[in-house]
């Protein structure tokens, strides 16, 4: 299997981001955060995914699961 370089930069970015953070989830996301609202106040405007689904519809087919045979 040949090597994807982007691949390899994003696993390379996503171990030094977990390493930065002492592989503790709240400071890591703490940290997105943090990046979030320097972006917001350059300027970056970022979507909003709450109450999508009444706005837009869903997307999302909904089946019910195959019988179980006994």
């Amino acid at each position: 299997m040949t090597a994807n370089p982007i691949l390899s930069e994003i696993r390379q970015t996503r171990d030094d981001l977990a390493e930065q953070s002492g592989y503790d989830l709240q400071r890591l996301f703490e940290y997105a955060r943090q990046r979030e609202r320097e972006a917001a106040a350059k300027g970056t405007q970022f979507v909003s995914f709450s109450g999508a689904d009444e706005a837009m519809g869903t997307c999302v087919l909904r089946e019910e699961p195959p019988a179980r045979e006994t």
